[in-house]
């Protein structure tokens, strides 16, 4: 059980902290300073000058198991050194040494600190204190309209105002403003308990580097252990070309004060400026809608929508997601095909009737000729962009592919729905939990045949020889650019965010205990080098598959030998050295009868010859059930 403390944080802006960098600005206050100070209970807290004459506090989480007390400080943090600030009549020691107003304590890494605050009414407080710095990247700081982010934990669609502030690695304040809301997203990682969330601003805004825009969304990356599947799925297809599909760039982030992970700050899936830009047909209906989102809502058999007015063009624009039924059934607009297919209608928000059936329409001529393997089909769907969507899943292996999170738009007076943006990529490149999890010979073509609510476009458009010979052309195309991407850039991500990462291990370590642990292995370098192997085997698997010439993709091995222990009825039955990056093809028999297979003790995954070690591993048997 992990608790965070203190819950109740003021942020925003603090007199005294100002009044103490300016007081003591000659001798470090800086633009990077941190500041010691003493908050409600005496708990230890730091602030940190985030520009615009304000600071921004980060309270001390502590670990209720170990009792071990952190803070997580971003990477704008200047040095290792820490300004002690105005405690008012409580008096600290640091292992100790008493401290005063003005003096500057130095921490070390990997260090344990006893800090004792003695309050007014002679009461020691004790904490175990360590303190860690991110590197690298910046710095986001939300402060949500209540101080807290319980009622937002409630339920995804509960929503809050609140205030932004992002700060450069560099120090430099990059934005601060008013939050017009933040709410929960996403649909199986919602229930985890590292939360993902959306925000929007009341202007629109290029943050940290990306497409200007006032919708923004940031990923937990719960079940990706290199923290690096979305960036690397959306670097594919930006070097495809694929239209519109959105940009991410990690950041550490902080709510109401509470350090709360490595996330990644991406451009959200919706139409707008610097977004997928076609006609706002919302924006339209609003026009002929006064009170739209007091509309009624109408669901029939196979469509659902709003009772509108008036509408506006109803040719598009349209922004449609395959859905998957569980989620599809929450949505407020959106159809099902004959072939029941869920989709659902991203925009316009509020699809009239009228609107949802002509996207339908549209949909099911494209379903009709799919089904019937007609060359027309490429008259509506564009070729060019279901080839490269399609290569973005095909290279990572995206389980979810057809299932969720796979969209389409059309726009205003245009016969032609584009494939794309590309978006949702956690369970990929090895990291899914079903299907051909880390088969790198699998392919989503195969996969149409495991689930019935999954798109089954890929495998029928595969039956035409210009799309396998597209796909070859673009693949070949874009193995300079792979090759580059196992070779550097992957390696140069990793260095980027190790340091954040370290923190957010740290910081969700107890929930990852539950079930659910971070990545395929404990330590974040395995992590890295699973990602690059698996590229590495899916690349020279699909290469010889299309019959393009290249030169072998090598797997990484850190040259180190791992001990791998077998454990069945409580005893081991057997231990083997395996190199670095090895695969486990031969492992103990058992009575099958009895057993249903090897398992691995860390994250309880079923035994997989694909799975190479990258640590020292353990694996039990499992009985029947």
């Amino acid at each position: 059980m992990r608790s965070y403390i203190p819950k109740k944080l003021v942020l925003g802006m603090f007199p005294v902290v100002l009044a103490l960098f300016g007081f003591l600005g000659y001798r470090y206050a800086d633009a990077r300073s941190v500041v010691l100070t003493v908050g409600d209970g005496c708990v230890p807290r730091v602030a940190l000058n985030t520009g615009g004459g304000r600071a921004d506090m980060i309270s001390l989480w502590q670990d209720a198991e170990s009792g071990e007390g952190y803070f997580f400080l971003p990477a704008f943090a200047g040095r290792h050194k820490i300004l002690l600030g105005d405690i008012g009549e409580d008096s600290l020691r640091i292992d100790g040494k008493l401290l005063k107003r003005g003096d500057i304590f130095t921490w070390e890494e990997g260090r344990a600190y006893e800090m004792q605050i003695t309050d007014e009414a002679y009461e020691a407080h004790t904490y175990r204190v360590i303190f860690m710095k991110s590197e690298n990247i910046p710095a986001v700081f939300i402060d949500t309209a209540s101080g807290s982010m319980e009622y937002l934990a409630g339920d995804k669609e509960h929503e809050e105002t609140g205030t932004i502030c992002v700060v450069e690695a560099n120090g430099n304040t990059e934005y601060r403003g008013a939050l017009e809301r933040i709410s929960g997203r996403g649909n199986s990682t919602w229930d985890y308990g590292k939360k993902p969330y959306a925000i929007k601003l009341t202007e629109k805004y290029p943050l940290c580097g990306l497409d200007k825009g006032d919708k923004w969304r940031l990923l937990a990356l719960w079940r990706e252990g290199s923290k690096m599947n979305n960036k690397v799925a959306m670097d594919l297809a930006e070097e495809l070309g694929l239209s519109y599909s959105a940009q991410g760039t990690w950041v550490d982030l902080y709510l109401n004060g509470e350090y709360a992970g490595n996330y990644l700050l991406a451009e959200s899936v919706s139409v707008g400026e610097g977004r997928v830009e076609i006609a706002d047909l919302e924006k339209e209906n609003r026009r002929y809608n006064d009170n739209i989102d007091l509309a009624e809502h109408f669901e029939e058999e196979n469509e659902k929508g709003y009772l509108l007015d008036s509408v506006g063009d109803v040719t598009g624009g349209y922004l449609i997601e395959k859905d998957h039924p569980r989620y599809y059934e929450a949505e407020k607009a959106g159809f099902v095909t004959s072939d029941g297919y869920q989709f659902t209608v991203r925009a316009p928000q509020h699809a009239s009737g009228e609107q949802v059936r002509y996207i339908q329409d549209f949909v099911e001529n494209i379903e009709g000729l799919m089904r019937e393997e007609k060359p027309e089909v490429w008259r509506y769907l564009d070729m060019e962009s279901f080839v490269k969507r399609f290569l973005v899943d095909e290279l990572s292996l995206n389980i979810d592919a057809g299932l969720t999170s796979m969209y389409f738009y059309k726009e205003k007076g245009e016969d032609i729905l584009y494939s794309g943006p590309a978006w949702d990529y956690d369970n990929a490149f090895g990291d899914g939990d079903s299907g051909a999890e880390c088969d790198y010979e699998y392919t989503v073509l195969e996969s149409c045949d495991d689930v019935s609510d999954r798109l089954d476009w890929y495998v029928r458009a595969y039956t035409f020889p210009e799309v396998r010979e597209r796909i070859t052309e673009e693949y070949a195309a874009l193995l300079p650019f792979l090759r580059e991407l196992l070779d550097e850039r992957i390696d140069a991500y990793a260095q980027e965010i190790s340091a954040s990462v370290q923190m957010n291990s740290i910081r969700w370590a107890g929930e990852y205990a539950k079930g659910d642990p971070e990545g395929r292995y404990a330590d974040y370098e395995a992590n890295v080098r699973y990602l690059k192997f698996y590229i590495a085997k899916r690349l020279n698997w699909l290469c010889e598959r299309w019959d393009v010439p290249h030169e072998t993709f090598l797997t990484p091995s850190s040259g180190e030998r791992h001990l791998v222990t077998f454990v069945s009825g409580g005893r081991v039955v057997a231990v083997t050295e395996v190199e670095d990056g090895a695969e486990l093809s031969v492992v103990p028999e058992y009575d099958e009868t009895v057993w249903q297979g090897w398992f691995n003790r860390r994250n309880d995954r079923q035994y997989r010859r694909q799975v190479p070690i990258y640590e020292d591993t353990v694996f039990y048997s499992a009985g029947w059930e």
